[in-house]
């Protein structure tokens, strides 16, 4: 609307947003302990820190496309 003033400060959606993120930074800086990860076609050991912010970005990667295509219909 038009001449409607916008509300000050962040909405709760980013306050959450924030704060998930936090606990996921936090959750990540304390697994610095090597894993062995399995791929189909091998394996690789590395940092399980490095395995959850892989994991973390693949997530958000597919929760950002996924939306996509489901609209295509």
């Amino acid at each position: 609307m038009e001449g409607v003033p916008k509300p000050e400060g962040r909405g709760a959606r980013f306050w959450l947003t924030m704060v998930l993120i936090a606990i996921a930074v936090l959750f990540a800086a304390v697994n610095f302990q090597k894993v062995k990860i399995d791929f189909i076609v091998g394996s690789a050991e590395a940092p399980l820190v490095v395995a959850l912010i892989i994991a973390g970005l693949l997530g958000f990667l597919i929760g950002l496309i996924l939306p996509r295509f489901r609209d295509r219909d």
